[in-house]
């Protein structure tokens, strides 16, 4: 593996070409734009591609350890990789070969010897429409009015988390949050009010999030939080310390004075663990929505991890 550094502001590109002189040309032109990352098998160019997820592949058509089409279609398979656009480097110019390359789903071709202006423009185009479609596609997994990941959203990391979580044998909790009461305050205080009181436990919930956590907005009043490698007393801690945040958050009205009334969520929460496996998504949630059942019938403004009612969970244990 060769590597030109990282930096946040670059796009990051991927070479995987088996002729050390190719390879190195194009490293030396392309880093003056972008990071790049290079390997000279197929092999090695997969297992980059699937830690690093670059903004693009440079692909050889024909490499000695694998065809670049099967490289292509191993990418495409894969979840890290599916989206990662891909140019094929080729000196075959048979329009059938080139053709075929397109219908696999590549974004470009790029016949060798190619000028450095022809390559750079070419790279240019796919970044940026790879960076177009990056961005449509956050935005139809993002709930307007929070920011936070939505129901589509939720669906695809739960079932990616369930996997990992069973696959490496870790604890995987499900939270699911309802805020009390929104129909009243929508109701007495208008829908601007109540859009702000989802805000405020929205930028709650974010501020005690780790990096490994994942939040959405699953309806109008609840979020689902999943928490891996915490069990579900371990993620009663983080719903209990949110519920007793959220009582010191005060909400305004629309003349700028403070609405009359304080906010509280009902709370389930449930796992899987080795111990005590789920056999599929839809039993986590379905388990975490019988737990925040319960809190609500209990009376709301409460914590209730599946099994058992929790009440001021002793912040020893960890989130």
């Amino acid at each position: 593996m060769e590597r030109h550094g990282r930096s946040s502001e670059r796009a990051l590109l991927l070479i995987i070409e088996d002729d050390t002189g190719v390879r190195e040309g194009l490293m030396d032109l392309l880093a003056t734009r972008f990071d790049v990352l290079a390997a000279s098998d197929a092999g090695a160019g997969v297992e980059l591609a699937r830690e690093h997820r670059p903004d693009l592949v440079l692909l050889d058509r024909f490499l000695p350890s694998g065809d670049g089409l099967a490289v292509l279609e191993t990418l495409q398979r894969d979840v890290r990789t599916e989206t990662v656009p891909v140019i094929f480097l080729t000196g075959d110019a048979d329009e059938a070969t080139l053709e075929k390359c397109l219908e696999m789903g590549a974004v470009d071709f790029i016949h060798k010897p190619a000028s450095s202006r022809e390559l750079l423009a070419r790279i240019d185009r796919a970044v940026r429409q790879s960076e177009q479609q990056r961005k449509l596609q956050v935005l139809a997994q993002t709930d307007a009015l929070t920011g936070l990941a939505n129901f589509r959203a939720l669906s695809v990391r739960l079932e990616d988390e369930f996997k990992r979580a069973v696959r490496y044998g870790y604890a995987l909790s499900v939270v699911v949050i309802d805020l009390d009461h929104l129909k009243a305050i929508n109701d007495g205080m208008g829908h601007d009010v109540g859009n702000r009181a989802i805000l405020s436990l929205a930028t709650l919930m974010q501020g005690n999030l780790r990096e490994s956590d994942f939040a959405a907005r699953f309806g109008g009043d609840e979020f689902v939080v999943l928490l891996p490698h915490q069990t579900s007393l371990e993620a009663a801690v983080f719903a209990e310390r949110l519920r007793t945040e959220l009582r010191g958050v005060n909400v305004q009205r629309s003349d700028g004075r403070p609405a009359p009334f304080g906010l509280s969520i009902s709370v389930g929460v449930a796992d899987h663990t080795v111990e005590n496996p789920r056999e599929s998504t839809e039993a986590l949630l379905k388990a975490a929505d019988a737990a925040l059942y319960e809190a609500k019938r209990e009376g709301r403004d409460r914590v209730v991890v599946y099994g058992q009612t929790v009440h001021n969970t002793p912040a020893a244990q960890r989130h």
